[in-house]
């Protein structure tokens, strides 16, 4: 099925490719894309034409699905995979969109067997097996360049489990060293952990990066693309690795951005 799809790929992309329009909203509407040049624009188009069509999407509990909305979806979700392509979504099959974050039951394990069960509020959830769950009215909070984004926090989630494991750490490019991800991620999350409860070095990242190895990835990868300055200041080590992993440096394109728009018309 997946060597079928790749053959009707070009054929999809001449005649199925997001409409001008349509792509010139989503443009304008979600300031974390600007600063791209035209060619990574166009792949970013490419690979939103190839989210839309090849990703299944539903509703639930009332949520209007429009075409609009799958494309904001689509455009965010492929903003990290830019420079890795479509297929690091393989294990990604399914969208479904509920109105707002409704609560969750959650049940773990710990290191003693203890199986601990609780509720919490969700604005999106992964499912290892199963779709990616995400909330109509956050998805209207993400994109703005702010730091929060559940569809890219959701995508990481997805990333995360190409190395087969829900660990903080996707499947590694040749090259990069897992010993290095392993040293530099925990370490900052355990900064991290304490830092919540500092006064002096409170910090700008959202708490739920403390939750787990996991939630700290996604949530670093939110702030990646939302407010790479925050991230660079805070955990230049964290940001220095994801842009080897995704490929990218959205600090350095949001400053060439900004000093483009700052140039006189000629």
């Amino acid at each position: 099925m997946g060597f079928v799809r790749r053959l009707l790929r070009p054929r999809l992309l001449r005649n199925a490719l997001v409409p001008d329009e349509t792509w010139a909203t989503l443009l304008g509407q979600h300031p974390i894309v600007s600063g791209l040049t035209g060619d990574e624009e166009r792949g970013l188009r490419e690979l939103t034409t190839l989210f839309i069509h090849e990703k299944t999407f539903s509703a639930a509990d009332g949520a209007d699905l429009t075409d609009h909305l799958q494309a904001v979806i689509a455009v965010q979700a492929c903003l990290p995979i830019l420079k890795l392509g479509i297929d690091w979504y393989e294990n990604w099959r399914t969208v479904v969109v509920v109105p707002e974050g409704y609560r969750e039951q959650f049940s773990e394990a710990d290191e003693a067997g203890v199986v601990g069960d609780w509720e919490d509020d969700v604005s999106g959830i992964s499912e290892p097996d199963g779709p990616v769950v995400l909330s109509w009215e956050d998805i209207e909070l993400s994109g703005w360049g702010d730091g929060y984004n559940v569809v890219i926090h959701e995508a990481a989630h997805r990333l995360d489990l190409t190395d087969e494991a829900d660990n903080g750490r996707p499947a590694l490019h040749p090259g990069m060293d897992p010993e290095e991800w392993r040293r530099v991620f925990a370490g900052s999350f355990v900064d991290l952990r304490r830092r919540q409860h500092s006064r002096k070095r409170r910090s700008k990242i959202d708490r739920y990066a403390t939750e787990s190895d996991s939630e700290f990835f996604a949530v670093a990868s939110e702030y990646f693309f939302e407010k790479p300055r925050v991230l660079t200041a805070e955990y230049p080590e964290v940001y220095r690795l994801l842009a080897a992993f995704y490929r990218q440096d959205p600090a350095a394109r949001r400053a060439a951005g900004k000093a483009g728009r700052g140039k006189p018309a000629s």
